[in-house]
């Protein structure tokens, strides 16, 4: 074996070094290495053969990539096996060590040994003349990264955190490896941009208009509202409608990618719902899955070919840096005994293998002796405690035997993982943060701008998919047959359209969506019960004067009914409509109310937070009850809140 060797100095803590040492595709973009074409190769055992080929100087070289090892935040480690070309294996591994380890501030060393065994003369050549074309541009690479990211970091950052936490660093190589917008590209955005503020003129559409134009290619491949949000500091909702708006004057692309459940990597890239299907298949876990609305389909946008250009070639596919919410990895053999000492931040993660639906969840947190009598969010009551010595998760066929462990930040506790099936599994630790930043396809849909902006985007006729939770609204107008008879046809009509216009803007203000109307009723969907609630307020306080204002004297009431659950969503008369017990009991709970009131399930209620407090400082007062709810065997426990 050829092995070269170098070390690294970087002013950062090993936390935040992490972001810039496992960033091995633009690492070896920058580097020159070629680009890389990946397939993965589904086999019987549960775990997939990943192939690779590229070119070096002209030479077709192919091989295998075994999984990638790694344990936040002390390394990696990669063998390669080679089929055709100057090698038969390379090994590269990396490790980082603080300069100081009583005070991790003082810096990180990192440390590359890169192993080759050459096939022949010709491997030996590319072998020793890679320490000396490729190895010092890595080197300058880090560095350079290094002072952007002291740079970025503020004064006051909690130690203990990630960078991934902090800084949404976007580590750039430089000119080789992506290129900002042209200056062709920038007149097409500006305009774009222009036509994008017709629609919504919103603030965060400047930010948006920078981000296209002084970003590469691969910063702005993949675009997540959630994400902007958060390194704009923006508000969410703003975010989103800035990019819908974007979308529908053709500067970006509304893309529904399907997501695997296991390793979380996007499997499928669809232009139209009409394109989504209940089942996918992911090639890497080798594993099919249901398509839900909540987990693996997100919703995602990218430029349109008219304003920027499509993200470059793949350098490395399988590296910490391209699944950064895995913090531990590594191929466990039959009988092997894994015991990672984990340095992990405080949050929850999942512990799970390939091949085996089951898992465990692991919870980081300051006060473990409260976590280990308290049922978490996660885990059934007692399920979950401090790890001990004797305590083991075991990987027996498709389960995952043992207890939730409960251990504190970096505390370096070892959990010991078992692998008692017969076949080798990839065990990772993952961090369950990915979805903070994630717009979920069941939260689009229920949203009025989307609804609004693009009416076209269905699901196939006999598609439906479902969604974990979502909150039902109703409303209907208080006597409304006496209300024509009094009016007259036209002028209640026209009083039922006036009143219409209030329910979809405060709907729509509280972030909600109008699903249909049925005669003088609504249906509205929102993600968040207090959501719902809130609006129900609002139309309350509103309902008179906006009716009044309008020029009609007749006294209005509405009567509201909500309720929060499970339900699916298949297309309906040219409209995503939702379906199932949720939307039924929603209606029982409307036809409960007696007018000026909202009646919503005690469930719903208790899942709507702050929404009471609000209530109450407007002079609600509640009343529970059991509601007879047709066709439901038993009375639901509801509550009406009455001024």
């Amino acid at each position: 074996m050829i092995r070269h060797e170098a070390e690294t100095t970087l002013t950062v803590s090993r936390r935040y070094a992490w972001e810039i040492a496992t960033n091995t595709d633009a690492l070896d973009a920058a580097a020159g290495l070629p680009a890389i074409e990946y397939t993965d190769e589904p086999q019987e055992n549960g775990l997939s053969r990943r192939v690779f080929e590229y070119r070096l100087k002209g030479l077709r070289v192919e091989g295998v990539e075994d999984p990638f090892t790694w344990d936040f935040p002390r390394g990696f480690r990669v063998e390669r096996i080679y089929t055709r070309g100057p090698f038969t294996r390379t090994v590269h591994t990396c490790e980082l060590t603080s300069v100081d380890e009583l005070d991790p501030t003082q810096g990180t060393v990192v440390r590359n040994v890169f192993e080759f065994e050459p096939a022949g003369l010709l491997g030996r050549i590319f072998a020793h003349g890679f320490s000396k074309e490729v190895m010092p541009k890595m080197d300058a690479w880090m560095r350079d990264r290094d002072a952007e990211l002291k740079a970025a970091l503020r004064a006051d950052v909690d130690p203990s955190a990630t960078a991934l936490d902090i800084v949404p660093l976007l580590c750039r190589p430089g000119d080789d490896f992506g290129k900002p917008a042209t200056s062709r590209e920038s007149e097409t955005i500006d305009r774009l941009i222009a036509a994008a503020r017709r629609i919504a003129d919103l603030p965060e559409l400047d930010d948006l208009r920078d981000l296209l134009l002084t970003g590469t290619e691969y910063d702005v491949a993949r675009l997540r509202p959630y994400a902007l949000a958060k390194a704009w500091g923006t508000e969410t909702r703003p975010t989103l409608r800035a990019c819908l708006a974007a979308t529908k004057a053709g500067l970006l692309r509304l893309r529904w990618d399907v997501i695997c459940p296991h390793c979380r990597g996007d499997k499928d890239h669809l232009a139209r719902l009409a394109d989504v299907r209940s089942e996918a298949y992911c090639s890497s876990c080798n594993v099919d899955f249901d398509v839900d609305l909540d987990r693996s389909l997100e919703a995602v946008f990218v430029p349109h070919e008219q304003a920027r250009v499509a993200p470059g070639p793949k350098y490395c596919l399988g590296g910490p840096g391209a699944t950064r919410h895995i913090f531990h990895q590594r191929l466990l053999a039959p009988g092997e005994v894994l015991t990672p000492s984990l340095e992990l931040p405080e949050g929850t993660y999942r512990i799970r293998a390939s091949g085996v639906s089951a898992f465990r969840w692991l919870h980081v947190r300051e006060d473990t002796d409260e976590m280990a009598t308290t049922s978490g969010s996660f885990s059934q009551l007692g399920s979950q405690r401090m790890m001990s010595v004797n305590d083991h998760i075991d990987i027996v066929d498709d389960d995952m035997e043992g207890v939730d462990p409960v251990v504190a930040p970096f505390d370096g506790r070892a959990i010991a993982i078992r692998n008692r099936s017969s076949e080798p599994r990839l065990v990772c630790v993952e961090s369950i943060a990915w979805a903070e930043d994630s717009l979920a396809a069941g939260e689009l849909v229920a949203d009025q701008q989307f609804r609004d902006l693009f009416s076209t985007e269905m699901l196939t006729g006999g598609v439906s998919l479902s969604i974990e939770s979502v909150t039902i609204l109703f409303t209907d107008l208080v006597g409304s047959t006496a209300m024509y008879g009094a009016l007259g046809d036209a002028k209640a009509f026209n009083l039922v359209w006036i009143h219409f216009d209030l329910l979809v803007d405060i709907v729509r203000a509280r972030g909600g969506a109008i699903v249909k109307t049925i005669g003088d009723a609504i249906m509205a969907t929102f993600v968040r019960p207090a959501d719902a609630v809130l609006a129900a307020a609002d139309l309350h306080d509103r309902i008179a004067d906006h009716v009044r204002d309008a020029g009609h004297d007749y006294p209005v009431a509405l009567k509201i009914g909500i309720h929060s659950g499970p339900s699916i969503v298949v297309t309906l008369n040219d409209r995503l409509d939702y379906f199932g017990t949720t939307v039924n009991l929603a209606a029982r709970t409307e036809a409960q109310s007696r007018g000026a009131d909202i009646v919503l399930t005690k469930t719903t209620l208790e899942n709507a937070e702050g929404a009471e407090a609000v209530l109450e400082a407007k002079g609600y007062r509640a009343e529970e009850f059991e509601g007879d709810a047709k066709g439901f065997d038993a009375p639901i426990p509801m509550v009406r809140w009455v001024r």
